[in-house]
């Protein structure tokens, strides 16, 4: 068991011990369980720093300083280190930070005197100075403590006391979020309401929720919103309220997203001290509503006079206000407005005409800003905006092509269920969140440098979901993937114990995205699966199931053929692939670019020869035109999988692998051919 020094990874040095040392602490992190340690002298340097920091902000009573200290980490020097400071409870290894605690005690100290100042006429002035109390009491002066805060921190600690106000002092735990998300993404094929419905989503998941919460209550209250799903704790009887109120975000900024949000009261004691059950009743509750849940988007509930005022000057305008003609986008709801424009017959319903109005040129902008600044900020490099406004799927496409790229985390649900507090959530899902934006900027820069023609239709909590070239796909898909396994292995042990898997479909920018999204959707549960056996024997790593359709033929039926053994002749295909897999077929594929035609031959052979036939094919052909090249390249091929050469097929676990069908259709998709 390695020990890795947090405080030199944090400095960007690398040093690592065998055996635990004298003077230190330790602890495991709870997204890769990477044992980490300190040595007193850092972690108390670091502490006096961050002290010495809140101190002087406390002294000019800055409360937006303190916030940003602990929500930006803006500090000096090794200060900034501070919010991210291990807090340790009890014996326990697992911990969350210093920032998580601070901001999880000031939700209970909100909470347990919400009733003495909800009705006072300078309650916004009482809710700044319980903050400001939360952030820093037992920090900066550690004679000025709280007693509430000291009974919070004695049930973290584990130690009972009748006395405790927690036992009796109840809150109100709120968890839920957006449902049928992809549904709701994907009633339309065309890229400006896509990328509409995308930037409503985030318009109610990142900050219209944070938004709401900061104005009814305190920003401490949410324990995190990503990924379609949101956590808070809140003062008791306030639960409900804020329920409703985000359900009413959702309808007005997306007309027809549907949520799904709960709200229950514990006691204090109980939500600090029992995280794992409250969670699981917290989702038998969510899973018993949305079965009960009725889907209004059929008959979204509309503001005609809101309507009518928001489509001044948009180059639209309501026609009827009937049941008479349908959306022709979606084709599931009745059309209520048309464009002014003579030569556009478009008629859309309320919720694809909000998606249209959010997803033009601003919107793209605003989609790419945050790409355009990682790759200044980690690469130095400026993206000049080129005025293409990408509306089109033709527009992102190579030669045609376009890619969809849908990733998901495996084991990510094993990992969540093993944590212990609402600090340790909010932890986990901040760096995994943080984790996943930067690996997929990272992948798209890689491939795609300073043209960003990509479209990011989601890229929250553990998947992705991405419209790239075709031609690029399938090496955006591994990057991300080998990144993602990259990122969350644990630096103790080097095992994974989360990973990623992707399906790819490569296919005409004409086909629908609905349609494309499906076969992707398939595949990834195709390389899910492999990812599950790989784990049986012990090979913890990430996998991609990829597709390339180039006619008309139904994706799921030419799948369905592609992966169906025939008695008598080899498998046809290997796929999903793991990431060394991929990797090795994608250099075989290099080193015999210039053979094309005699791998499409041996590719024939599969489908019309015996095996027989086919090997004596070969063996023909390598004599007659001396194909020292192509053999050579099989073997390493072979010795890559860990299988062998059987003549122009492969033996694997068993198995005879012919790997011709794969190479052929990956031969246009795989970048440095042609």
């Amino acid at each position: 068991m390695l020990y890795v020094d947090w405080y030199y990874e944090k400095n960007g040095e690398k040093r690592v011990y065998e055996e635990k040392r004298d003077n230190y602490k330790y602890w495991e992190d709870l997204v890769t369980q990477t044992h980490y340690c300190i040595s007193n002298n850092d972690f108390e340097r670091i502490y006096e720093a961050g002290k010495m920091e809140i101190k002087k902000y406390l002294e000019v009573d800055n409360l937006e300083a303190i916030e940003e200290f602990f929500y930006s980490s803006n500090g000096a020097g090794e200060a900034v280190l501070f919010p991210d400071l291990p807090f340790f409870t009890g014996n326990t290894l697992k911990c969350a930070r210093m920032r998580d605690y601070l901001c999880f005690r000031t939700a209970c100290l909100y909470a347990m005197n919400y009733e003495l100042i909800k009705n006072s006429g300078d309650i916004e002035d009482k809710k700044r100075k319980i903050r400001i109390q939360g952030f820093t009491a037992g920090i900066v002066d550690s004679e000025n403590k709280s007693t509430e805060l000291e009974q919070i921190k004695q049930v973290m600690y584990g130690l009972k006391n009748k006395e405790n106000m927690l036992i009796s002092k109840k809150a109100d735990f709120v968890k839920g979020g957006l449902i049928k998300i992809k549904q709701y993404y994907l009633e339309t094929n065309k890229i400006p309401e896509i990328r509409g419905a995308s930037l409503l989503l985030d318009a109610v998941n990142d900050k219209g929720m944070e938004n709401l919460i900061c104005g009814e209550h305190i920003r401490e209250c949410l324990i995190y919103a990503g990924g379609g799903k949101m956590m808070g704790i809140f003062p008791e009887g306030c639960g409900n309220d804020i329920c409703k109120k985000i359900q009413l975000l959702a309808e007005k900024e997306t007309v027809t997203a549907q949520v799904n949000f709960c709200s229950c009261g514990y006691n204090l004691e109980r939500l600090v001290n029992d995280y794992k059950n409250i969670n699981n009743e917290m989702d038998l509750l969510l899973e018993e509503r949305q079965g009960l849940r009725w889907d209004f988007r059929i008959e979204p509930v509309v503001q005609w006079n809101d309507l009518k005022n928001r489509l001044l000057n948009t180059g639209f305008k309501i026609f009827k206000d009937n049941d008479s003609e349908m959306c022709t986008s979606c084709r599931m709801r009745y059309a209520v407005a048309k464009s002014l424009y003579n030569n556009q017959n478009d008629k859309f319903c309320i919720s694809c005409l909000n998606k249209k109005l959010s997803g033009g040129r601003d919107a793209r902008r605003s989609k790419i800003y945050k790409y355009k600044e990682y790759v200044q900020m980690k690469y130095g490099e400026k993206i000049s905006d080129d005025g293409k406004l990408y509306n089109k799927l033709e527009d992102i496409a190579n030669n045609g092509f376009i890619g969809i790229i849908y990733g998901d985390a495996n084991n990510m649900s094993r990992q969540i269920n093993n944590l212990e507090s609402f600090m340790m959530m909010r932890y986990f899902s901040q760096k995994t969140s943080d984790a996943v934006k930067d690996i997929v900027f990272d992948a798209l820069f890689k491939h795609l440098g300073k043209e960003p023609c990509f479209e990011i239709i989601a890229v929250g909590g553990d998947d992705i979901f991405l419209i790239v070239p075709g031609n690029k796909a399938y090496d955006v898909a591994c990057t991300i993937g080998k990144l993602f396994d990259q990122r969350f292995k644990n630096k103790s042990s080097g095992d994974n114990g989360v990973t990623m898997s992707v399906g790819v479909c490569i296919t005409h920018d004409k086909m629908p995205v609905q349609y494309s999204f499906g076969i992707a959707q398939e595949l990834l549960k195709n390389a899910k699966q492999k990812a599950w056996e790989e784990s049986q024997n012990g090979n913890i790593t990430g996998t991609v199931d990829w597709m390339v359709i180039e006619n008309e033929v139904a994706g799921s039926s030419v799948l369905e053929y592609q992966r169906k053994e025939e008695k008598y002749k080899p498998v046809k295909t290997l796929r999903p692939y793991t990431w060394e897999q991929a990797d090795a077929m994608r250099k075989f594929i290099r080193e015999i670019e210039k053979e094309k035609s005699f791998a499409f031959q041996l590719r024939q052979s599969l489908y019309h020869y015996t095996i027989e036939e086919s090997e004596l094919f070969y063996e023909y052909q390598v004599a007659r035109n001396e194909q020292t090249n192509i053999c050579n390249a099989l073997k390493a091929f072979a010795r890559k999988l860990g299988g062998e050469v059987v003549k122009n097929n492969i033996m694997y676990q068993g198995k005879l692998y012919s790997p011709w069908l794969d190479i052929i259709e990956l031969w246009d998709y795989v970048e440095g051919i042609g």
